[in-house]
């Protein structure tokens, strides 16, 4: 497994988290799920061009990145 892939199982892991915790939440953990699962369809649209070019595997990356921590801080909040 490639960094990519290992940020793909992890942001997996989280996002099932995250969303079990979000149905209990208040509407302000909902929009922001909102905006977290709109950057979690960007990833996994993207996520098969990451080898396509570097650029586009460092964007992927960056994204995936702040999907980790947008997840964490919502796992938090709750």
């Amino acid at each position: 497994m490639n960094a990519l892939d290992d940020l793909k199982a992890d942001l997996v892991k989280l996002r099932g988290e995250a969303e079990v915790q979000v149905h209990l939440a208040t509407m302000e953990a909902k929009q922001e799920w909102g905006n977290i699962e709109a950057k979690w369809n960007r990833f996994v649209a993207e996520a098969g061009l990451h080898k396509s070019g570097e650029e586009i595997g460092t964007a992927l990356q960056n994204l995936g990145n702040e999907l980790r921590d947008a997840y964490r801080r919502l796992k938090k909040a709750l």
